[in-house]
């Protein structure tokens, strides 16, 4: 093989694996992105879960999220059943979009201290839309868990997965 089949060949599987390595173009136009981060949020007093604000249980809590989501974040808890927790993210960017979620599931984990114990969403969180940046998009959460110190009200979470955002439309 001659030195300029090579190169040719070397630049061709070049090529190919750097297109199978982008998830966007493997997607029809829509542009996927690992994201990956923590959450810190409080635990707020029960006063300020109004029934309104979708948490008839009285828990709730407000904090940020650091990383590639980073900004504002919250969490209402719809039910409780056994150690399984129904809640509802609700998300603000720092750039001022909001993330919509699926209402998700935390399993609490706990441990030998009464005061912590540990949690882990184990289906993930999935992402389904938004405004902004956000407009159409859909991830999924796929590692997200961490751990409460009731005593402290404070909640520390570390979260990994991908969001896919639309082909942007054309001016």
């Amino acid at each position: 093989m001659n030195l300029k089949r090579l190169v040719k060949l070397f630049a061709l599987s070049g090529n190919a694996m750097a297109l199978g390595a982008t998830p966007g173009f493997a997607a029809g136009g829509v542009y996927c992105q690992d994201v990956g981060g923590g959450i810190l949020t409080n635990f707020l007093d029960p006063s300020q879960c109004l029934p309104t604000s979708g948490s008839p249980v009285g828990l709730c809590t407000d904090g940020i999220a650091t990383g590639d989501l980073r900004g504002a974040v919250g969490v209402q808890v719809l039910a409780v059943n056994g150690n399984v927790f129904h809640v509802r993210h609700h998300q603000v960017t720092d750039s001022g979009d909001t993330i919509f979620f699926k209402d998700a599931f935390v399993t609490q984990f706990p441990t030998s201290d009464p005061n912590r114990a540990l949690g882990d969403y184990l289906d993930g969180v999935n992402i389904i839309g938004g405004t902004g940046r956000f407009d159409g998009a859909t991830g999924h959460l796929s590692s997200v868990f961490g751990a409460a110190d009731m005593k402290l009200g404070q909640i520390t979470l570390r979260y990994a997965g991908t969001v896919c955002f639309p082909k942007v439309k054309e001016p």
